[in-house]
């Protein structure tokens, strides 16, 4: 629901708007289809439509999240609005559980713990992409004081302000931070749900850090914009720090490939084990994608200091061109390596699906990642020096936010490939597991 709102706001136009909110509502009534249909879980014996209703409620309370700041706004109505909200998210639930309880029953054994930490990572790799269109329109400096905005409590940012100007960059700026607390309170629910739901302690203690790294995450967040701890939106109190920028969006990217292997650890196939990597050799499988994972993280890291340095210090600024020239040296190491482990996974004799799926995949997204890459350098070249943010063109945007969102999918499937080497045959954890 939130993806479709924020494209539908994004996108110009009535008729394309209206149409993405309508897959946004959608979106809702399917979710409750589907618990309508399920059978199983802590409310099977609750008829379909009740189980709709919940799902409506759910999506009402994360809703209201976002909108509470009607409450406090000057948009005539504001407690209608909070209450329409409500009322209309438990109706849509309501039509998609009846629905969804008078189709055949939808008996399943899927393990909805490695589901709800997918889902958990597909948020955050939306996180990423909000991040990314902030750099990319270069807005990271909008909203001038943290954690309030504009002297607001971020929740209660009235959304007439966040909508006002669409040049002023605080509609990007102020979402990528909401959906940061999104987060933030998926964490902290995954982190309680891994020690409930899995019996193994390094389990939950993979889900402790995930939630430590996505605190640090939001306090680096806001000393970019702040660089020291204060509430002042005085400019002179205010020091914006380029170098935590950076590390924010590193972190960012490995915070989605440690919630990644989560999702892999509590999966049923790696519950099972017996993997096989057929005619390879696992130590060799094992200390290649060791060195893929490093090399890539340094090309992450290049990537990020050429956007940041680029949007803070100017366009073409040495430092920032030799990031950027370090970037695609590094990308020619990280095209080849990758292209070999991901032929290597995929193509030998007797691979497990599981590798053969990464290596495939692995593949396609390197090949994107070339093409989204060129693109990206071409459109940040030909952009004229003296344009101002309001001068970013989105299909810059699209090609420099789509890069890099690809290469935190290439950091997930690098740190995955090592993790499920590690858990063949000799895995460490394999007696634990």
């Amino acid at each position: 629901m939130w993806l479709f709102s924020y494209l539908a706001i994004l996108v110009p136009g009535a008729i394309i708007g209206e149409f993405l909110f309508s897959l946004a509502i959608l979106s809702l009534v399917g979710g409750a289809l589907v618990a309508g249909r399920h059978d199983h879980g802590l409310n099977a014996a609750a008829p379909g439509v009740v189980r709709g209703v919940l799902v409506g409620l759910v999506a009402a309370v994360l809703n209201l999240i976002v909108v509470a700041s009607l409450l406090r706004s000057e948009m005539a109505g504001g407690l209608g609005w909070i209450i329409g909200i409500l009322v209309g998210c438990v109706i849509c639930g309501g039509i998609g559980g009846l629905i969804g309880g008078a189709m055949k029953p939808w008996r399943t054994d899927g393990n909805w713990l490695s589901i709800f930490c997918w889902v958990a990572a597909g948020l955050t790799f939306f996180m990423i992409v909000t991040g990314g269109v902030v750099t990319g329109f270069e807005a990271g400096l909008a909203v001038p004081d943290w954690p309030n905005s504009y002297g607001h409590n971020m929740l209660l940012y009235p959304l007439s302000e966040m909508v006002a100007d669409p040049d002023s960059g605080v509609f990007f700026e102020h979402t990528h931070r909401l959906t940061g607390m999104f987060v933030g309170l998926t964490a902290i629910v995954l982190c309680i749900t891994l020690w409930l739901g899995d019996s193994r302690m390094w389990v939950g203690l993979l889900g402790v850090l995930v939630l430590v790294l996505v605190i640090a995450q939001g306090v680096l967040g806001g000393l970019r914009v702040t660089g020291v701890l204060t509430m002042s939106q005085d400019a002179a109190d205010l020091s914006p720090n380029t170098l935590i920028a950076i590390v924010h969006g590193v972190l960012a990217q490995v915070l989605l490939a440690i919630m990644a292997v989560v999702a892999a650890v509590t999966s049923t196939r790696w519950r099972r084990g017996g993997l096989s990597i057929g005619s390879g050799r696992l130590a060799t499988d094992r200390q290649l994608a060791i060195v893929f994972l490093v090399v890539l993280l340094i090309q992450l890291v290049l990537g990020a200091a050429f956007r940041h340095l680029d949007t803070e210090i100017g366009p073409r600024a040495p430092a920032a061109n030799h990031a950027l020239l370090g970037h695609i040296v590094v990308a020619v190491f990280v095209m080849v390596l990758g292209v070999f482990v991901g032929l290597r996974g995929s193509s030998l004799e007797g691979r497990d699906r599981v590798f053969v799926w990464l290596g495939r995949t692995l593949l396609i997204s390197i090949g994107l990642q070339i093409l989204l890459g060129l693109g990206a350098v071409a459109a940040v070249l030909s952009r004229p020096e003296e344009g101002t943010t309001a001068d970013v063109p989105a299909w810059e945007v699209l090609l420099t936010s789509g890069h890099q969102a690809n290469g935190a999918l290439l950091l997930v499937l690098s740190l995955l490939l090592v993790a499920w080497y590690r858990r063949v045959k000799d895995d460490p954890m394999a007696a634990i597991a």
